[in-house]
């Protein structure tokens, strides 16, 4: 399943993304245009928490 959100924020490796009310925590995902690894952490509404593997410099 491909899902698109609205990064909204980014403070070192965690990101948060608006847009994504059909994911759930523990999905992996692809972020920003760079496709950094990440994984879902928490969901709240649409919002969510993740966690990214890399280097997330050029995010938002």
């Amino acid at each position: 399943m491909k899902l698109s959100g609205t990064i909204t924020k980014v403070s070192g490796p965690l990101v948060v993304a608006n847009g994504l009310a059909d994911a759930n925590v523990s999905d992996v995902v692809r972020v920003g245009e760079q496709r950094l690894i990440g994984e879902i952490l928490n969901m709240t509404g649409d919002s969510a928490s993740i966690q990214v593997y890399e280097e997330t410099s050029g995010l938002g």
